[in-house]
């Protein structure tokens, strides 16, 4: 009802939202990246791994141009641990309680002004590597030939009994887990109270998500070793569901060790021992599990395949961390609740 209690017709793009709830020819002519053809000038694109408006698009604007232009092409990619332009706006030594410990933005600034003497100027060499990212959780600089970087490996971590993870498959008698989801008392996606989305939620503590029933929880044993996870990753669940729609939204966290001090800096007084810093979330309405054209609805009590990207990340796990998983049906008001049925969300009352 948001049309009639504040906006009217007065949000033209809002209109068009509400419209276009599927991915029809209204989203496809405005996709930009098949027309990132012939590309002539040379080009640099900046990212953030915490950018809440946008950290899938610069991955993948730099994968498009690989894609579709020839070898020549100069096509450049840096990604750091900013939120949204924090690049341009402050030194970038953290966000939120996650600290970094370096001016991270000081890189930006470097690289830019070299790619602009060289390419507007004929000043200086280049010889910027092609991706340059900053490796969150060992905070380190890194360069690579190209994004994701060559001769990795691809890993498999799998949901197991008792809330466990790990790299080996379940055993086939694993079973299932099972959980009750109310449109009417949503996950929220942070602890705090805040009047605006805030640029913080994306490295905010998940403890208090952990402790709800509605949120699963799944998580490694400690790290003997350092684990680097670099590039995109894909979720893959099965599900059943009680209703006709549901949403998923899967997280990625870190779990630091419960002997960690504080940050010197912690204006907060936030305890990092232990602290569940969220690495990844996305979410995924899972009518279009099968084709964002067409959706379509479960079917209430059977198994349903819903498989998804989650946007890259570049993240060292530590010695002495664990990885945890969190599985959840609501993500509130950072997405719009899913009341569960299928019917079209964009246009429902308080019914």
């Amino acid at each position: 009802n948001s049309k009639a209690l504040w906006f009217g017709d007065s949000i033209r793009f809002w209109n068009e939202l509400f419209s276009h709830p599927n991915y029809d020819d209204f989203w496809k002519a405005r996709n930009p990246l098949p027309h990132l053809k012939n590309i002539r000038p040379a080009v640099l694109t900046v990212g953030g791994w915490f950018d809440a408006e946008d950290c899938w698009g610069p991955q993948h604007v730099y994968k498009a141009i690989e894609e579709q232009n020839p070898p020549t092409t100069s096509n450049r990619l840096l990604m750091g641990p900013w939120f949204h332009g924090q690049w341009s706006r402050d030194p970038g030594e953290h966000l939120g309680n996650v600290h970094f410990f370096a001016e991270t933005s000081r890189k930006y600034k470097e690289m830019e002004l070299k790619f602009f003497n060289y390419y507007l100027k004929d000043k200086g060499e280049m010889d910027l590597p092609e991706a340059t990212v900053f490796i969150t959780g060992s905070n380190q600089w890194r360069a690579f030939g190209q994004w994701p970087p060559p001769n990795t490996d691809t890993r498999h971590l799998y949901l197991q009994p008792a809330g466990r993870l790990a790299f080996t498959p379940p055993p086939p008698d694993g079973g299932f887990d099972e959980y009750v989801a109310d449109p009417h008392k949503p996950v929220p996606y942070t602890e705090d109270v805040h009047l605006r989305r805030t640029r913080e939620y994306m490295t905010d503590d998940q403890r208090f998500a952990a402790r709800r029933p509605d949120v699963m929880v799944y998580e490694s044993p400690v790290l003997s070793e350092d684990l680097t996870i670099v590039g995109p990753f894909t979720a893959h669940l099965f599900v059943s569901t009680t209703g006709t729609d549901a949403d998923y939204v899967v997280k990625l966290i870190d779990v630091f060790p419960d002997t960690l001090r504080h940050y010197p800096d912690n204006p907060k007084g936030v305890p990092m021992a232990g602290y569940q810093m969220l690495v990844r979330g996305e979410v995924f309405r899972g009518r279009f599990r099968n084709s964002f054209e067409n959706p379509e609805p479960f079917i209430p009590g059977q198994i349903a395949e819903v498989r998804f990207e989650l946007p890259g990340i570049a993240h060292t796990f530590k010695k002495g961390h664990r990885i945890m998983v969190q599985i959840q049906n609501s993500w509130f008001p950072l997405v719009d609740r899913n009341p569960q049925k299928f019917v079209d969300i964009y246009h429902c009352d308080e019914s």
